[in-house]
């Protein structure tokens, strides 16, 4: 009777048990060469350095020369410089890397030096869509909106991006704020940092007297910094700048544009974006126009996050009437894809 009575206590100790034996096996290993080991599961690779999930703590970053071993549980596409792709678990026998056989080939000796990543794929597509509004009644009747979207498609050779936002507020009934923003990019790399580009930018807003503004032109950029953390570039270029005014006089002239787009990942959950361009008069000296989007994002789960967003615009030499600066605050809900 009492062997009876603690069977399924005994039952459930030995499954669970076994479960996280079982759990424990099947991970993936990366043994580093000062002895350091990392079990979890591997994410993903490029740039020379494998990302690591782990249960008790963020992803890993590991540098490709400081890995000693590595043995995956499930298996991995190895993408080669060139145009080479492999699938398989990878394994590690007498100070090699090996990619194990599958059904098509034999076992192959990997040399980090010539993978180019894992588990990437040669096109991605990344962005997010967001909204964000007021509303207020009683001694004041208030009314905002706000909605965006950014969507990015990159390859080996190019990269290609578009973004768009809208922003309409009233109070008392009468119309406070519309505008209507836009712009498309496109990057031709030459080499893995440097690129040619071809910008669009188209800009509405009544309370500018801007009808319609657009900015078109050429330029080249350099990637200083782009991996899982952190990204910097840097462009300069010249564009056709149009004003097509509401009530003003229409203008043309030719500019220069400086760019910088940054972002930082401080921690799993928080992260920082910023893109600031810079148009310089190039007929009248001085005069200038800047658009500078800054935005600090909060995960809310993996693809919720809460957006706190600033635009900063300023017009050296705006329509009569209009201000110089002008500056805008969102709070919005973000979904990333």
């Amino acid at each position: 009777m009492l062997t009876k009575l603690h069977f399924p206590t005994f039952l459930l100790t030995f499954i669970l048990l076994f479960g996280s034996l079982t759990c424990a096996s099947f991970a993936d290993e990366i043994t580093l060469k000062n002895g350091d080991r990392i079990t979890g599961t591997v994410v993903d690779a490029k740039d020379g350095q494998l990302q690591i999930a782990t249960p008790y703590a963020s992803k890993i970053l590991v540098n490709f020369d400081q890995i000693l071993s590595i043995e995956t549980d499930t298996p991995v596409t190895v993408r080669f410089q060139g145009t080479e792709v492999l699938k398989g678990r990878l394994a590690t026998r007498d100070g090699q890397v090996i990619l194990l056989a599958g059904e098509e080939r034999g076992e192959t000796v990997i040399a980090w030096d010539r993978v180019r990543s894992l588990n990437v794929p040669d096109i991605t597509w990344n962005g997010n869509i967001f909204l964000g509004g007021t509303h207020q009644a009683g001694n004041t009747d208030r009314m905002s909106l706000s909605f965006g979207a950014n969507a990015v498609r990159r390859s080996l050779d190019d990269r290609f991006s578009l973004s768009f936002l809208y922003n309409y507020a009233e109070e008392d009934n009468e119309l406070t704020t519309r505008d209507a923003y836009g712009a498309m990019k496109y990057d031709y790399f030459f080499t893995s940092r440097f690129y040619g580009l071809l910008s669009a930018e188209l800009l509405k807003d009544k309370f500018k007297d801007l009808n319609l503004r657009a900015v078109v032109g050429p330029g080249v950029g350099y990637q200083i910094w782009d991996d899982a953390r952190k990204g910097l570039d840097v462009e300069a270029g010249i564009a056709y700048f149009s004003e097509d005014r509401v009530e003003g006089e229409d203008e043309q002239w030719m500019t220069a544009r400086l760019a910088a787009v940054f972002r930082y990942q401080f921690t799993s959950w928080l992260r920082f974006t910023d893109t600031f361009i810079l148009y310089p008069h190039l007929e009248e000296g001085g005069e200038y126009t800047l658009r500078n989007d800054a935005a600090l994002i909060t995960s809310l789960s993996a693809n919720w996050s809460l957006r706190l967003n600033n635009i900063w615009e300023r017009d050296s030499d705006p329509a009569p009437g209009v201000k110089k600066d002008d500056s805008k605050t969102t709070v919005a809900l973000q979904y990333s894809f």
